[in-house]
């Protein structure tokens, strides 16, 4: 993650964009939180609308994103909660919207405008609970923007959190 902001930060780093299956790329997404998330009895749960829908962005960085998305959301939520991954598509604002949805722990409103910042965690006590080196969220607002879209948090505390990633996406690419 340091090397990739750093790349970001001097104009070194590039995208390697192609038409993906969301599909797939969520499946592989998933596959990474999987035996962290089975360890903590968390249901995952994952819907797409369309099932089919392709997208063009680089594969490798936007399973980065939604890998990310999706490691905080179970290592935020506690025991037997649940994180759900949720992709819909947009025809009249031409954007594809994915949507990591948790139980956890949720954020203070007033701590959301730190969560993009590079190196800054919200719970910086000396005791800790959650490892990290606090780059995660900085470095998805990065990929999301360079990809010429965004990232969007709604959270409440003790209830859970929505992180929206939105990418442009023509949906005549579905049909060809």
């Amino acid at each position: 993650d340091i090397l990739d902001v750093s790349r970001i930060e001097a104009g070194k780093f590039e995208l390697h964009t192609e038409i993906i299956q969301v599909n797939e790329i969520c499946q592989k997404s998933l596959n990474f939180i999987k035996q962290l998330a089975n360890k903590k009895s968390i249901t995952v749960e994952y819907a797409s609308s369309p099932p089919a829908a392709v997208l063009s962005a680089d594969p490798i960085r936007l399973k980065q994103i939604l890998v990310n998305l999706l490691n905080n959301a179970v290592k935020f939520t506690p025991e037997k909660g649940t994180v759900k991954l949720q992709v819909q598509a947009d025809a009249q604002a031409g954007l594809m919207h994915f949507s990591v949805i948790d139980t956890g722990i949720g954020i203070a409103s007033s701590d959301l405008d730190k969560l993009f910042q590079p190196f800054v965690q919200l719970d910086s006590s000396l005791s800790r609970q959650h490892e990290g080196s606090g780059l995660g969220l900085s470095l998805v607002k990065k990929m999301a923007e360079m990809h010429g879209g965004s990232v969007a948090v709604h959270s409440e505390v003790n209830a859970g959190s929505r992180f929206t990633l939105s990418l442009p996406w023509n949906p005549s690419q579905d049909n060809d």
